[in-house]
């Protein structure tokens, strides 16, 4: 693949949730799908045609249906879509991952996703104990959660959790991350949470746990995956050996994205020049036209920020020729005073152990 047409994800955004939840900024609406899932598959479809210059010959090499929640489309919209990425290459192996809140998982739901193509699934679960999914503002409890990992203890299923939660302990943290080792799943998605603007919690003052508690929650979870045969190979990943995932490494590696469906981001390489944009955001309008919006041509400070904000979020670091861009002498410049300074590594592209625990900071550089 050459460094000037790396290779190629899609990224398919279904919008529907039940609740707000008070953390997220992403683009979704609380709205009652009635059928509207149809609509929207036939607008992917089109869009999806529209999108044949960017996709440029290239092979899908991984799909991924996020949100939103996902698991309130209906099967047959999911169908349509499917039908509609299949007028696109795509590589013979390849993963593609569904998104599912525990309320929405199903043995039914499982099988018919599965016979669609569905290989991997992410559960948004976030804990394992009532008094912080209430916080959370999630709209399942941890029976329902309990109910959904075993229902998909079969498949190839990631769970999310997150920690730094109001009502959170060292304690109850390490209980959850015991009962996601119990689940017996291959990978671990772990956030911490981040108040962003524009969010409900950003307009309220909560009681979350001090730096200190979240720094010790950092060591326990070390602690209990290594010794549990998880390897963390990125900021927010954990997995056991051949569990990673590829669509996510596609974007740490620098890879191209195609984003489908209302608010999707994008990040295309096209005759050597890096672009990102977005689909628009509004449901409806999307519907009716799949309007590109806020493209902007990624170069100069810009291009350094935007790798080293990618590349260096995986551990232990990279070799050059597995990066899916040419790095730009300004980078490599930079990247020089962070070596200098103990953060970044001499060998390959990624941080130090103290380049990497202060991550924020030596990104900074490239600013």
């Amino acid at each position: 693949m050459s460094l000037n047409n790396p290779p190629l994800s899609l990224y398919v955004h279904l919008p529907w949730c039940e609740v707000q939840c008070p953390y997220c900024d992403f683009s979704i609406t609380t709205d009652p799908v009635n059928q509207q899932d149809q609509e929207l598959a036939k607008a992917i479809a089109q869009d999806l045609k529209d999108s044949a210059s960017l996709i440029n010959g290239r092979k899908f090499s991984s799909i991924y249906f996020g949100g939103g929640t996902p698991s309130l489309t209906s099967i047959d919209a999911m169908e349509e879509i499917l039908e509609g990425i299949k007028q696109c290459p795509w590589d013979e192996n390849i993963e593609i991952t569904f998104e599912m809140n525990p309320r929405d998982v199903t043995k039914e739901k499982i099988q018919s996703l599965t016979k669609l193509g569905i290989n991997r699934f992410s559960l948004g679960l976030q804990s394992y104990h009532d008094k912080e999914l209430i916080a959370l503002g999630r709209n399942h409890d941890k029976a329902s959660g309990i109910k959904a990992v075993n229902l998909l203890q079969d498949t190839n299923v990631t769970i999310d959790l997150m920690y730094g939660i109001e009502h959170q302990t060292e304690a109850s943290f390490k209980d959850s991350l015991e009962q996601f080792i119990a689940s017996k799943a291959n990978h671990l998605s772990l956030y911490q949470l981040t108040i962003e603007p524009n969010t409900i919690f950003y307009k309220k003052e909560l009681k979350l746990p001090s730096e200190e508690v979240i720094e010790n929650m950092e060591h326990i979870a070390r602690e209990v995956l290594e010794l549990n045969g998880f390897k963390q190979y990125e900021v927010s990943s954990w997995s056991k050996a051949g569990f990673e995932s590829n669509h996510n490494v596609n974007y740490w590696k620098f890879g191209d994205f195609l984003g489908v469906g209302p608010g999707a981001h994008s990040k295309i390489t096209l005759d050597e020049e890096i672009s990102r944009f977005r689909k628009i955001k509004p449901l409806n309008g999307y519907i009716k036209k799949q309007t590109m919006t806020d493209r902007t041509v990624v170069q100069g400070d810009e291009l350094d920020m935007d790798l080293a904000m990618n590349l260096l979020r995986i551990k232990n670091g990279i070799s050059q020729d597995q990066i899916n861009t040419l790095l730009p002498e300004s980078f490599w410049k930079k990247y020089e005073v962070g070596v200098s300074e103990g953060l970044l590594l001499k060998n390959k592209i990624g941080a130090t152990d103290r380049g990497y625990q202060y991550l924020n900071e030596t990104i900074k550089l490239f600013f």
